[in-house]
């Protein structure tokens, strides 16, 4: 899931299982994380992480064409 991220630089590794990831947060930036992952419900109890609302891609002209619209 896409969060924006208020804070301090700083950067994590997240396990999965044996699978790691490494995230680096910047204030201001995009970031994507598991949702239902321990670290992410802290940043968003601190206040850190607002969840990013994806608007669908608007078809085009040509896609309407084709639908008939």
């Amino acid at each position: 899931m896409k969060y924006l991220y208020k804070g301090p630089s700083s950067g994590v590794t997240l396990r999965d299982g044996e699978a790691e990831t490494e995230i680096m947060f910047h204030d201001g930036a995009e970031v994507d994380l598991p949702a239902k992952h321990e670290y992410t419900q802290t940043l968003l109890a601190l206040g850190h992480l607002t969840v990013v609302i994806e608007k669908p891609a608007k078809a085009s002209k040509t896609a309407a064409a084709a639908e008939g619209v």
